[in-house]
């Protein structure tokens, strides 16, 4: 009897230790942190109960600048309702940024054929009304985009496709867990290689997994791993409550923003304001405008450095566990590429010339050619040193990917 009191005893101490261990609470300063420029936020609804191509507008006040940069922040399936990301939206509000929250479904019902264009509609009403009186100014010039599971895939087309719709050009954009894979296009091999990009995906996630945030990260080949990095968050049990890697991640719930609409997907309704917020998603996207705009904080956003990976101390002091970052800084990887192969557009022939002076008889060689819009044009087997593509009717800009069995060996744009 008594080693069952003592049993019961060391699991009672165990449980009541692990308690008393709690999460590393918001920073005061930098990315992330909490010294907030702005008081205040001050919310129009042009979106409520819309049927997509609306849109919601949060601007900094208290005090109210005169211009402000420009953040989208692309909801999840469902998720007409921006509470379940309100705090997410006020801290970056408060930081000194206009947000514009676009609408780009109605309902459930709403064919994914339409979210892209509805999404882009969205946005440039909102960038519209900007310009009307009353509202802080917009920098076009300082425009980032960012979202959450189909938000998250329609940040990395929104990106791909935003000559095409006439959408500024994104600084940065931060794909948060996105996904399904049935959301995703076809190709995202004409990402633009310029735009500062995250991807970050949870360990748990049993709504979209990691498999679309892997696709999108292998695809985008013209982004260099410079400024480029696919991210995992961990779930970590020691102290109470414990951080979850799951889905619901990127919610951070304020009642200020409710919009009394209930939001689609109950399992997207359950996030929290914890440490995976102030030391992932909220750090990143601060780190990563600070890098785009004054070169500053770079070594928190991308390579895999402790600033970047770290999550902050348990009350104990024990590390959070880090995120996983891809590629990790000891590989120091970049896109690859050869400098022997030579691909070329010929005007006069209306062909594609590819020379690859150290091709391997028994090796397989494709060359694939995708428009703007990620469409796969031609695929070409490529069986000797020097061969020449006719490529018809075509102009425009192009993006080409050379690959062999052994990986990519070169990528680039073609102006035909």
């Amino acid at each position: 009897m008594k080693n069952i009191y003592l049993l019961v005893f060391s699991c009672f101490s165990v449980l009541i230790s692990h308690a008393q261990i709690s999460q590393p609470t918001q920073p005061n300063t930098g990315p992330g942190g909490k010294d907030y420029t702005h008081g205040t936020v001050t919310q129009y609804d042009y979106g409520t109960n819309g049927s997509g191509s609306d849109f919601w507008l949060y601007e900094p006040a208290n005090p109210k600048p005169d211009s402000a940069n420009v953040v989208v922040f692309i909801h999840g399936l469902g998720m007409t309702n921006p509470k379940y990301y309100g705090a997410f939206i006020k801290h970056l509000v408060r930081k000194g940024n206009i947000v514009i929250y676009p609408r780009y479904q109605k309902d459930l019902n709403t064919s994914n054929t339409t979210f892209n264009d509805s999404c882009a509609k969205g946005i440039l009403r909102a960038l519209d009304t900007l310009q009307q009186p009353g509202h802080v100014k917009p920098r076009i010039e300082n425009y980032f985009v960012l979202g959450h599971s189909v938000g998250g895939v329609l940040t990395a087309n929104m990106t791909m496709l935003h000559q095409q719709y006439g959408l500024p050009k994104p600084l940065t954009a931060f794909s948060m867990q996105p996904g399904a894979a049935s959301f995703l296009m076809n190709s995202y091999a004409a990402f633009p290689a310029d735009v500062k990009y995250l991807i970050a995906v949870g360990e748990n996630d049993i709504i979209v997994g990691t498999g679309p945030g892997t696709t999108i990260y292998n695809q985008s080949v013209l982004a260099p791993t410079s400024h480029k990095n696919l991210i995992k968050h961990v779930a970590d049990n020691t102290g109470s409550p414990a951080i979850t890697a799951t889905h619901d991640e990127p919610g951070a719930p304020d009642a200020a923003y409710d919009n009394a609409e209930t939001n689609l997907f109950i399992q997207f309704t359950n996030g929290k304001i914890d440490a995976v917020d102030y030391y992932c998603y909220w750090k990143l996207q601060d780190a990563l405008m600070d890098c785009a705009l004054q070169n500053q904080n770079c070594d928190m956003a991308f390579g895999d450095t402790p600033l970047q990976h770290g999550m902050g101390n348990w009350s104990n002091g024990t590390p959070v566990k880090k995120l996983e970052v891809t590629p990790a800084a000891v590989t120091d990887l970049v896109n690859p590429t050869d400098s022997r192969i030579q691909i070329n557009y010929q005007p006069l022939s209306k062909s594609i010339s590819i020379r690859i002076p150290n091709l391997i008889s028994d090796e397989v060689y494709l060359f694939q050619l995708y428009d703007v819009n990620g469409k796969l044009i031609h695929v070409n087997e490529i069986a000797s040193i020097n061969e020449q593509l006719y490529t018809g009717e075509l102009s425009g800009v192009y993006v080409y990917q050379l690959i062999s069995n052994k990986g990519t060996l070169k990528t680039g744009k073609l102006q035909l």
